[in-house]
């Protein structure tokens, strides 16, 4: 990558990922309580989801307690009857294990579609702070405008007045002052906006933060540690283990059954003198084969849904590849406006010496040298903005890269 100076700083700084804010706790806790806490019950839920997915193979026991009433022998009697009863498979051609592989990957996804969740919460926050910052210098940057349209306009109405211009020139002036002043009211607007957006995610002012300062971040990092490839990567895991899943669901099954009972003996044998057990146990084994005329189908859905999942992949990698492609370019073109723009400024403040050398000499009024000043102050201003500009790229590779924010 060709290197102009603030870019080689950034990549000297590749090993920089926050000044301030760069413990995820800290990040953790530019958001709201309200929102923290929606989070953390999205991640227990789907801890408790996925544990019961993995434990669904395994069907319940089943207890069961009765009484009946019969009036067959005479006088009404009661029989009562407690039951304890399993029906559990034991094999399912490979069934069992694809169920529990597949509730540990869908278990880990869901996990890291919450924290990507999280992070675009911090990112939106973080957006919404530099925009804020950024709108500040772009207010004071403004009032130095409007301050040389103020002495732009005084100056042309003296030139006008002495006969030196026609009133263009001073039309002009004002339709300059009136377009900066109204470009002054919108952005005052929309940083009470920025503000209110703010609040709805954090509930910390935006005066008390101090915003993070990223670096350029290893392109290999980059590309390894991405948090939505690990979970496209996990979704290709859940639908190959669903294929199985859904194959095996036609295959046979193996389970094993057992009943324990205990209870009253039928009054017709009691009366016989029979020598049937009041406790006893049933047991055994059974096998199924189920026939479905919708197996093809179900299966060949199954198989589509995986390699969809390959393709999500596969384009997720190369989307992420362009991304960290652009954000350099990006990042040469920033770096080109802040070296025009010092070189501007350069201009600017050897223009200043001459307006002041030309002033104390009375070639000059002090008006020309206050608009030389504003104008240097401009192009000043300018540098900060961009360099807000180069954070808000760098905050879009950060956001998704596991460990970074």
């Amino acid at each position: 990558m060709k290197g102009l100076p603030v870019l080689k700083k950034h990549l000297i700084l590749s090993s920089l990922l926050l000044s301030v804010l760069g413990a995820e706790s800290e990040l953790s806790n530019l958001l709201s309580n309200d929102k923290n806490q929606l989070l953390e019950q999205q991640q227990e839920q789907s801890a408790v989801q996925s544990t019961q997915l993995e434990n669904s193979w395994i069907n319940p026991v089943i207890l069961q307690y009765s009484k009946n009433y019969t009036t067959q022998f005479g006088d009404a009697i009661d029989t009562k009857q407690f039951v304890v009863s399993v029906d559990q498979p034991i094999f399912k051609m490979g069934g069992i294990w694809s169920a529990i592989q597949y509730a540990k990957a869908l278990g880990k996804a869901n996990e890291l579609e919450i924290e990507l969740q999280k992070r675009q919460l911090i990112s939106q926050a973080l957006t919404t702070l530099y925009t804020l910052k950024k709108s500040k210098y772009q207010l004071k940057k403004l009032e130095l405008m409007i301050n040389n349209d103020n002495l732009d306009i005084q100056i042309q109405k003296e030139s006008y007045e002495e006969g030196l211009s026609n009133r263009t020139l001073y039309d002009q002036a004002l339709l300059k002052r009136n377009q900066d002043n109204t470009s002054k009211l919108e952005l005052e607007l929309s940083i009470i906006k920025l503000e209110n957006d703010f609040s709805l995610l954090s509930d910390s002012s935006p005066q008390s933060i101090t915003l993070p300062n990223f670096g350029m971040m290893d392109k290999e990092r980059y590309l390894q540690e991405q948090l939505e490839v690990k979970r496209d990567g996990l979704r290709v895991e859940e639908k190959k283990h669903n294929k199985y899943m859904i194959l095996t669901k036609y295959m046979p099954e193996l389970s094993l059954t057992g009943r324990y009972i205990n209870e009253d003996l039928n009054p017709l044998f009691a009366q016989s003198g029979s020598s049937l057990k009041r406790e006893y146990y049933n047991y055994g084994f059974k096998v199924t084969l189920p026939l479905s005329v919708n197996s093809f189908h179900d299966v060949q859905s199954a198989k589509i849904d995986y390699l969809n999942a390959k393709i999500t992949l596969d384009e997720k990698k190369k989307n992420i590849a362009n991304t960290y492609k652009l954000t350099q370019k990006r990042l040469e073109i920033i770096d080109q406006k802040i070296a025009l723009s010092k070189e501007d400024a350069q201009h600017y403040a050897s223009m200043l010496v001459t307006a002041t050398d030309l002033e104390s000499v009375g070639d000059r009024t002090n008006l020309d040298t206050e608009i030389v000043s504003n104008t240097l102050k401009v192009r000043e201003i300018d540098q900060e903005i961009y360099k807000i500009d180069a954070q808000l790229e760098l905050l879009g590779l950060y956001v998704h890269v596991a460990d970074a924010i």
